[in-house]
């Protein structure tokens, strides 16, 4: 039996996320150094920007596939996108053990290990469901 959440609500999710995350970090970047407690700089705020327009591009191709039928490339596309997740996480986990991030890096870990098992564990719908 399946569970969990349905795929295409999964990778929505994921989609809707990394948009909201691309956005905050092209326009906001200044909320990186604050929410992970790290000094402010120039080259953090250009990371961030940086690394808004690669949310940007994982919530396109996260809501554009979200709606295809299920196929290899799809599912090799949600586990990329998991993958992607944990690694961040890691190194989420890493640099607090180092003593290099505060606290808030938590919010951003939790909220990477649930969406990575939200694609790993999502159930396709049936028809007529």
């Amino acid at each position: 039996m399946a569970w969990g959440m349905p795929k295409i609500r999964a990778a929505q999710l994921c989609g809707g996320v990394f948009a909201v995350l691309g956005l905050v970090l092209l326009f906001t970047p200044h909320v990186v150094p604050a929410v992970f407690d790290l000094e402010s700089a120039v080259s953090t705020e250009i990371i961030a920007r940086r690394a808004g327009i690669l949310f940007a591009g994982l919530a396109y191709l996260s809501l554009s596939t979200a709606v295809h039928p299920r196929n290899a490339t799809k599912d090799r596309i949600d586990q990329a996108i998991a993958l992607l997740l944990m690694g961040l996480a890691i190194l989420g986990a890493v640099e607090w053990i180092n003593g290099r991030v505060g606290l808030g890096v938590w919010l951003a870990m939790g909220t990477e290990i649930l969406l990575a098992g939200l694609l790993l564990t999502a159930r396709e719908e049936r028809q007529g469901q």
